[in-house]
């Protein structure tokens, strides 16, 4: 069949189909027709549908505005900053009056976009708006930076354990049990391999807070970091971490723990109740002029503990059967000892451990603690 007879049989065929009444009558013409054709069902109804022969049409309302009329808001929309409707509104006469100064400006469109309400901006900048008419939503959200991180699981050496500078970090919440409000917050940095545990505070657990806190922690560290792991928290997985990161830790690798898996940081957590809570407690810490007393118990109390607290060491780990079977150190250690033990630590960070030693008394480092606590109890009892 050829092209001019397709199109005279589909123009009998289709003065035929609406001269037929009942969808009974309707439906049997429609099978033979796609028998004849070999066309499907659907595609068959739309070329017997006198609609479809008279040209496509534009379904909806008619156009109530033009396309200069739209042009024109949306020069008025970035004159004005960009706002959304109801903001826009109230001074679209404004900015249309100056752009019609300036010249360029239809009279036409000009009283159209005048006559706009503010939902009605709204609908026709949508292709104008960055995000396409789209709500705003978070551009910086958890899920693409954990993207970008990689699993602990996955990042981590399997030596890590026995290997100075892999460090787990989390934070723990002096909130009292209630989330509302502000408060403080610690940040715990721990290395596996010598346990050395670096503990400082930040307000509210804002982004600044627990940079400036890492950098403290990073820099009280005597060795090189090699990688950091933390948890899927809001407070690590943000751009403002993300950009500080190479400056914070030069070379390092970040991973972080599976969801809902507490295990993957698992001397952190224990240092999170063996430390922070012991020291601080579980009650609730807002007041902001706290943070002095604070920073300085931390500080006391972490430098105690790498000097002058022997731990032991979780050596091997194994699985047997339904149980788990560990192996630790013979001989407990401080993370100093374990530091200068260390054949891989370099000369000069022995040094800094070794001057730590000098310059510190386990009495009079104990007798600051104590002062820092009391300081932090007086001012939280305060009225």
């Amino acid at each position: 069949m050829t092209k001019e007879e397709r199109r005279a049989t589909l123009a009998v065929s289709r003065r035929r189909y609406a001269e037929l009444d009942g969808k009974r009558a309707k439906g049997g013409f429609i099978d033979e027709f796609c028998a004849m054709t070999g066309l499907s069902r659907k595609r068959a109804i739309r070329r017997l549908n006198a609609r479809a022969a008279r040209g496509a049409r534009r379904r909806g309302h008619p156009r109530k505005y033009s396309m200069e009329a739209s042009r024109l808001l949306a020069r008025a929309w970035r004159l004005s900053g960009q706002p959304c409707g109801k903001l826009l509104h109230p001074v679209i006469a404004t900015c249309v009056g100056s752009l019609r100064r300036h010249g360029g400006v239809d009279g036409a469109a000009a009283a159209e976009v005048l006559r706009m309400s503010a939902s009605t901006m709204d609908r026709l900048l949508r292709r104008a708006k960055p995000l396409g008419g789209r709500r705003w939503g978070r551009r910086d959200s958890l899920a693409e930076h954990r993207r970008k991180i990689g699993l602990k699981v996955d990042v981590w050496p399997g030596d890590a354990r026995m290997r100075a500078g892999w460090v787990e970090v989390d934070t723990v919440a002096h909130c009292g049990g209630s989330m509302a409000g502000s408060f403080w917050w610690t940040l715990t940095c721990c290395d596996v391999a010598t346990q050395w545990t670096e503990m400082r505070p930040a307000w509210n657990r804002g982004s600044h807070a627990v940079c400036s806190a890492l950098g403290e922690a990073f820099d009280a560290m005597p060795f090189h970091i090699s990688g950091v792991n933390t948890d899927n928290g809001p407070e690590f997985l943000n751009a403002h971490l993300a950009r500080e990161f190479p400056w914070l830790c030069p070379g390092a690798v970040r991973s972080r723990s599976r969801p809902y898996l507490k295990n993957d940081n698992p001397y952190v957590e224990q240092k999170n109740g063996h430390a922070v809570r012991r020291i601080l407690g579980y009650g609730r810490i807002c007041r902001e002029e706290a943070g002095g007393a604070l920073r300085e118990l931390l500080a006391a109390e972490s430098l105690w503990r790498n000097l002058y607290r022997a731990t032991f060491r979780l050596v091997d780990k194994r699985r047997e059967g339904a149980r788990w079977v560990k192996r630790f150190e013979k001989t407990p250690k401080t993370p100093a000892q374990r530091i200068l033990d260390d054949p891989g630590t370099p000369s000069e960070r022995k040094a800094q451990v070794l001057g730590l030693l000098a310059k510190n008394d386990p009495v009079e480092l104990r007798h600051s603690i104590d002062a820092a606590y009391s300081r932090l109890l007086a001012i939280l009892a305060k009225e």
